[in-house]
């Protein structure tokens, strides 16, 4: 019993945080859950994942850019599919530490004044790096989170929930397929639900307080969280 009120407690403030800035729950909540109640990763966190982002994507609908968007699902269906060949063969301490870098790299360049351009190649390459991160971690926002740091709040919100709608999906069926999800996660996912429902409804009375600068700092704080925790993943 102890343990679920943590649970519900760490995805409130995971599923308030992916409200706020487009992403954040598995970031925040896929480390701690791991330790204390390891049965909710991956699968049912890509469930509450997946029911977060469609509560976000139709609340941002009209601030899709379907361009973009379309060319991170491109690059994030590359991504889940090399994560699926690499869970096979690979062990996760062979690649985990690479990724950690890369990102942490990304974000002292924004730390001190570069800010990716949006266009195709940096979206392919963000894309791709989130859904293989989302797919084995499930915790991927961090690449795309970074791309769109200097987004306008609703199109960051808009954008990375559409993409993650659709990477949160496509990365169930290969863990299905995998043999790394059942009936049992679909359990665990109902049983979070009214959690991941009062971290949303908790993001729309910070949503006066919230502006650019903050979402963007917000952004680069959790993914430099994302790059340490995929050392110790």
């Amino acid at each position: 019993m102890t343990d679920m009120v943590w649970v519900y407690l760490v995805l409130m403030v995971g599923a308030c945080l992916q409200s706020v800035i487009g992403f954040g729950l598995g970031l925040l909540c896929a480390p701690v859950l791991f330790l204390i109640y390891p049965q909710l990763v991956p699968a049912p966190m890509i469930l509450n994942a997946l029911f977060l982002t469609l509560l976000l994507s139709v609340r941002n609908i009209r601030a899709i850019d379907v361009k973009q968007t379309s060319v991170s699902v491109l690059g994030g269906t590359l991504g889940v599919g090399i994560a699926g060949i690499v869970m096979l063969y690979i062990e996760p301490h062979h690649y985990k530490f690479l990724l950690g870098t890369s990102i942490i790299l990304g974000v002292i360049a924004s730390f001190i004044g570069h800010k990716p351009v949006i266009n195709v190649f940096t979206n392919i390459l963000a894309s791709t790096l989130s859904g293989f991160m989302g797919t084995t971690t499930s915790a991927g926002g961090a690449p795309m989170g970074l791309l769109y740091q200097s987004a306008e709040h609703n199109k960051i919100k808009a954008n990375l929930s559409i993409f993650f709608l659709y990477i949160n999906i496509f990365g169930l069926i290969v863990l299905w397929y995998a043999g790394s999800a059942g009936y049992s996660d679909v359990v665990l996912f109902i049983q979070c639900i009214p959690a991941i429902l009062l971290g949303w409804l908790m993001s729309e009375f910070m949503q006066g307080y919230i502006n650019n600068d903050i979402v963007r700092k917000l952004t680069l704080l959790a993914s430099l969280l994302s790059g340490i925790a995929s050392f110790f993943s």
